[in-house]
């Protein structure tokens, strides 16, 4: 017989394997390659130095590494140990001239590289991680271009598809080598890019695929797919021949800048996401690389000038998408009406939308009951009048047609004595 004898186990502190964690106490945990180059360690951060091991105990939770297969870990790449990176803009320059010398990009365009690959270190801080469209260049070229996205993005995968079973938890940066697909699937892969956004997983787990993309798009129609979230990155084709890296160089290059990388990384979520003593995501996840990015690197005027290009682009497209969404198109014809009118019928709503969009080019079509629903989703419910539906335009419903139109960025002139107009950021000087 075995006699059991009962212990304090108080002292026993929690496991958690983790593939890094930002801490409340404002310590960075973050997976690093193994001393051996087969497997994954831990780095901890405490704000100015470094230290890695396979765990670390921080109060009542012993930290440690997680189980990564090889088979991830040979199709990516994780630095050892943090670097010194000296300037941010030499970072930039240097991280863009492998573009120039191996791709033919001017220097803007090679900055616009580097400034996504920087977001790529900072993605999974925000509610919605960067999503970025490749067009301009045939397939081979777009491959040439996730081969040396892969030596500097954190944690790059170059796939084929997307599918919930690749390695989500590891907030990877996605190179997506899809030249077609269909909008059901774009939308699908959309709406999952939102931190707590979750889809049903095995054995009745949770799954969140958030995570930063970079996509190859064949074409225009297939970029179009993906807005007007994902950044436009448009490249202009040359007939010349550039030299091809070398694994070796490419790994050489690799070791070079990845802990440079992870240092930017480091000092970032220090300086940045640390609120009275806990570290706290952005009130606002930002379109723009430069919201991902610190604010030294993102407010120096080199570098907002050589993104201004690539997010003038952006907003013309924003632009061009909304003048064609049916939800702006509704707003945009009732706006007037809302001044002058006590009420204006889904049918007369339904008619002026369908000659709005036509008008644009624009050829599908929305009834009364489609008008109806949209109206709901904008929070402008329709009442029956005793003869038809109607939106009546009380206080509540005007003001709110205000914030829409403001929301969506229309081009509408103020009209004169309009309160609600004068604190809507519209057209100024120009009113009916």
């Amino acid at each position: 017989m075995v006699e059991i004898k009962s212990g304090n186990f108080t002292d026993q502190p929690r496991i958690c394997p983790t593939l890094g964690e930002l801490l409340q106490s404002g310590v960075v945990l973050e997976l690093v390659s193994s001393s051996s180059g087969r497997g994954v360690e831990l780095l901890r951060w405490d704000g100015e130095n470094y230290e890695i091991a396979v765990h670390f105990r921080e109060n009542e939770t012993m930290y440690t590494a997680d189980y990564v297969d090889s088979s991830i870990l040979t199709a990516t790449r994780l630095p050892r140990e943090p670097a010194e990176y000296g300037d941010h803009r030499r970072l930039l320059t240097n991280i863009g001239d492998p573009f120039r010398r191996c791709m033919g990009f001017s220097r803007n365009e090679a900055g616009a590289v580097a400034q996504v690959v920087c977001a790529t270190w900072l993605s999974d801080l925000c509610h919605n991680p960067m999503a970025a469209c490749i067009t301009g260049l045939d397939m081979i070229q777009g491959m040439k271009l996730f081969r040396l996205l892969h030596i500097f993005c954190r944690r790059a995968f170059m796939v084929a598809a997307l599918t919930p079973s690749l390695p989500f938890p590891l907030g990877p940066t996605l190179l997506v080598n899809m030249p077609k697909v269909s909008e059901r699937v774009a939308c699908f892969w959309r709406a999952t890019n939102h931190r707590g956004a979750v889809i049903p997983g095995p054995k009745g787990t949770m799954r969140n695929l958030a995570s930063a993309k970079i996509i190859f798009c064949e074409t225009e129609a297939a970029r179009k797919i993906w807005a007007p979230e994902a950044l436009a990155m448009p490249f202009v084709p040359t007939g010349e021949r550039f030299p091809t890296l070398s694994e070796q160089e490419e790994a050489q290059l690799a070791w070079e800048y990845q802990p440079q990388l992870l240092m930017l990384r480091l000092r970032s979520l220090t300086s940045t996401y640390r609120s009275e003593g806990a570290f706290c995501p952005p009130k606002e996840a930002p379109f723009s690389p430069a919201g991902y990015l610190p604010a030294c690197i993102a407010e120096d005027p080199e570098i907002r000038k050589a993104l201004a290009p690539l997010l003038e682009i952006h907003e013309e497209d924003l632009l061009a998408s909304r003048s064609l969404a049916p939800e702006p198109a509704i707003v945009e014809t009732i706006f007037r009406p809302s001044h002058d009118k006590r009420e204006i019928s889904t049918a007369e709503i339904t008619m002026r939308v369908k000659l709005l969009l036509h008008a644009r080019g624009e050829i599908v079509e929305y009834n009364s009951r489609q008008i109806g629903w949209k109206l709901r989703k904008l929070g402008l419910l329709t009442d029956h009048n005793g003869k038809q539906k109607a939106l009546r335009f009380t206080r509540e419903k005007c003001r709110r047609v205000h914030v829409l139109a403001t929301q969506f960025k229309l081009q509408l002139p103020k009209v004169a004595g309009c309160e609600d107009c004068k604190s809507m950021q519209m057209i100024e000087g120009n009113e009916f």
